[in-house]
């Protein structure tokens, strides 16, 4: 175990590229998996409701971001850290979905108010996000790119999963309490991160990630399915 410090990164080679990270690659292709899976299942449940369409662009945006990002750490002595922007905004836009997920639930009164807060939110973080692109040199702190995504994703996760998914769990179904346990499952990844935390060169603070939010996303789909078999009733 390695706390405060990385591990060196896991080079070698194949087809004759030197690649890096095999270890984020595998991780980052487990999740397309299971988002595929989830997106295709959420599908299946609801094709016309918001609230299932929502998810489902998600599960979908989510999964390929993440294996792309998966390929960016992969490819890195070729892409370097441009290989990581295209990841790092599909990130944001598939919060963006959670959060109309969500919000298709609530009350129709409140609904154009906070439809307009996370547009903005959302065009606010693209926007930042790309000033950093253009204006930070990431190769002295790379973690700088990641600020930004993880902040909305944190903001948007509170109050979609944490604070609807808790009001939902009381008025609506209360199998949506499974969206606030899933917040709480994330805490320990970022204490990982921030900690830098690593258990094992093949299995770091990221793998870690990649363990959580694959758990994160059965915990999503768990609401998900007994709210649809809700509504068939």
């Amino acid at each position: 175990m390695l706390i405060g410090s990385d591990f060196d990164k896991i080079e070698f080679s194949f087809l004759g590229l030197d690649l890096l990270e095999p270890n984020a690659f595998i991780g980052d292709t487990l999740i397309l998996i299971t988002a595929i899976t989830l997106g295709y299942k959420t599908k299946k449940i609801n094709k016309h409701l918001p609230f299932f369409i929502n998810w489902n662009i998600f599960f979908w945006l989510f999964g390929i971001g993440m294996f792309l990002g998966g390929i960016g750490h992969l490819m890195f002595n070729y892409f370097g850290f441009s290989g990581k922007y295209f990841p790092w905004l599909m990130g944001i836009l598939a919060i963006f979905f959670v959060e109309k997920a969500m919000i298709s639930l609530m009350s129709v009164k409140y609904q154009p108010y906070f439809s307009k807060a996370v547009l903005i939110k959302l065009i606010i973080s693209l926007f930042l996000e790309i000033l950093v692109f253009v204006f930070i040199d990431m190769s002295l702190d790379h973690s700088i790119g990641l600020r930004i995504p993880a902040i909305n994703s944190t903001i948007g996760f509170i109050f979609a999963l944490g604070v609807l998914g808790y009001k939902f769990s009381k008025s609506i179904n209360p199998h949506f309490i499974w969206l606030c346990y899933s917040v709480l499952l994330m805490l320990p990844s970022g204490l990982f991160i921030a900690l830098k935390i690593n258990i094992h060169q093949w299995f770091d603070k990221n793998d870690f990630g990649h363990l959580i939010l694959i758990l994160s996303m059965l915990f999503f789909y768990k609401s998900i399915k007994s709210y649809g078999l809700k509504i068939k009733v």
